[in-house]
């Protein structure tokens, strides 16, 4: 738990309470098409590092934007770039830095996050051409207790 609290501070998500069910289900087979077992191995990865990351905003020697920006460089390792990804890291990143200018909150942060997520989802079915592995936005959603982007 408290390495999943690591990870609510380098997000700016504190009080987070869907990231307690990062390993749990949220939502059936019937929702969504489940992503393929490469893709659910980048959203590990990404989140292995948000947790590295975490650490270190804890002890102080990152901000939450240096750790995001960092975050950023290991996602373009790992998945790469696309559309989806890159808007969400967009925005993911200008919530981080006015969360770190104290301007937003943990809980404004949360909401505006979440709901330019479900945004997302509300387009996916129609988003065309689709990116073949939107690992960070499932990452993302996952940490918000979302189902993934179906492929």
């Amino acid at each position: 738990m408290k390495r999943l609290l690591m990870i609510s501070l380098l997000a700016g998500l504190a009080g987070c309470s869907s990231l307690q069910q990062l390993g749990a289900p949220v939502h059936s087979a019937s929702q969504t098409s489940q992503p393929p077992a490469h893709a659910a191995g980048k959203v590990d990865l990404l989140l292995a590092e948000a947790n590295r990351l975490a650490d270190q905003v804890k002890s102080g020697a990152l901000t939450r934007t240096a750790a995001a920006d960092q975050l950023n460089a290991a996602r373009l390792r790992i998945v790469g770039s696309n559309a989806v990804d890159n808007d969400n890291f967009a925005v993911y990143r200008q919530l981080t830095v006015e969360r770190d200018a104290g301007r937003l909150d943990s809980d404004a942060f949360r909401s505006r996050l979440e709901l330019h997520l479900r945004e997302w989802m509300r387009r996916w079915p129609k988003y065309a051409p689709k990116p073949a592995d939107p690992a960070f936005s499932n990452f993302l959603l996952k940490l918000y207790g979302l189902p993934p982007l179906g492929y």
